[in-house]
């Protein structure tokens, strides 16, 4: 049991059980604190218990389950691989949760990824029922099946500078970089690339240039250095040509009558 005095973490002692370790806690808080702290202490517990949205997880009872991998896409760098876990920067640990009655509901912060992501099994499992776990599982099974199933990782991919378009007209609203294009529903910039014929999401960006940049490294690991270079050499001979080397941009041009 520990409790903070003075801004530092003060060791009470070790005990067999967990009532014995919180019972002394409540003690100490008594001593040092004083009764009004023990009382606070208790009150924002029964407002928290009150709350419609408060929610203790207690997995204690449910046996270890498989992590839940993500469907099929493109997992952005950094994020993790699992259904459920994310890394919360300022605490520098992996972070479960899951919805529950449409609110997220917090499950726990983890050193390990997996580690995250069973529990958020254990937690479906538990609070959603073995069904629901079939189906996440079934939805990953069908996803992966899927003949333009494809998963980027672009992890081991060092930074690529974007690939512009070539010379030409530029649509109003559209990119300046190759592979990117601004998508309204999801109000970001889309990346994809052209894989077997098949086209392949790379993700969705806030940036364009972020968008740009995965552009280029999954040419670079997906088609090679060679096709990175011709796309750039393209962009070049474009800007070498005196007649088609103007981007025209009509951003500040009103719209006129066609010229029949």
């Amino acid at each position: 049991a520990e409790i903070s005095i003075d801004g530092k973490g003060r060791l009470i002692g070790r005990y067999e059980t967990e009532e014995e370790a919180a019972v002394d806690y409540a003690r100490a808080v008594f001593k040092y604190k004083g009764q009004g702290a023990l009382d606070k202490a208790r009150e924002q517990r029964a407002r928290d218990t009150s709350r419609v949205d408060a929610f203790i997880f207690d997995l204690t009872d449910v046996p270890p389950q498989p992590p839940v991998p993500k469907c099929g896409g493109y997992i952005k760098e950094g994020a993790s691989k699992y259904r459920g876990v994310c890394f919360d920067k300022p605490k520098n640990k992996w972070q479960a949760r899951i919805v529950i009655d449409g609110k997220a509901r917090f499950i726990g912060y983890y050193d390990n990824e997996e580690e995250a992501a069973v529990d958020y099994a254990r937690a479906v499992f538990k609070y959603k029922g073995q069904g629901a776990l079939d189906k996440a599982r079934e939805q990953r099974a069908r996803d992966t099946s899927r003949v333009d199933a494809f998963i980027f990782d672009l992890t081991d991919v060092p930074p690529q500078s974007p690939v512009p378009k070539c010379g030409g007209y530029i649509k109003e609203g559209a990119s300046k970089y190759r592979g990117v294009y601004f998508n309204k529903p999801t109000n970001k910039w889309h990346a994809r690339i052209m894989i077997d014929e098949k086209k392949r999401n790379i993700g969705y960006y806030e940036n364009e240039e972020e968008a740009a940049v995965d552009y280029a490294r999954a040419v670079l690991k997906y088609k090679g250095q060679g096709a990175l270079d011709k796309a750039r050499e393209r962009r070049a001979l474009d800007n070498a040509r005196e007649q088609d080397s103007i981007i025209i941009g009509l951003s500040d041009v009103p719209r006129l009558p066609p010229i029949p």
